[in-house]
């Protein structure tokens, strides 16, 4: 099976036709752990589902994968964390 297309790949006419993937990681058993996005990849919605399925559904929702690009969010988290760190100390 095809594997999902790249960020660097052309973005749809549409912006809300553009679907993204991000993997999260992969469990014992088969099972891929995954964000799905649609028109913006930083508002998401976290799902898992066996592999197979998982490339199913990005053959059918004709995905971007952005897996290993960086996250906005993850300057957010990671400054959230420090201050929560140093709130402790």
């Amino acid at each position: 099976m095809e594997h999902p297309a790249s960020a660097d790949e052309t973005m749809p006419e549409n912006p809300l036709d553009a679907r993204f993937v991000r993997v999260r990681g992969r469990r014992p058993g088969g099972i891929t752990e995954f964000d799905f996005a649609i028109g913006a990849p930083e508002i998401f919605v976290e799902l898992i589902m066996p592999d197979a399925a998982f490339e199913q559904f990005c053959a059918d929702n004709n995905v971007i994968d952005v897996t290993g690009t960086a996250r906005p969010e993850d300057d957010f988290d990671a400054r959230l964390q420090r201050e929560s760190d140093a709130r402790l100390s």
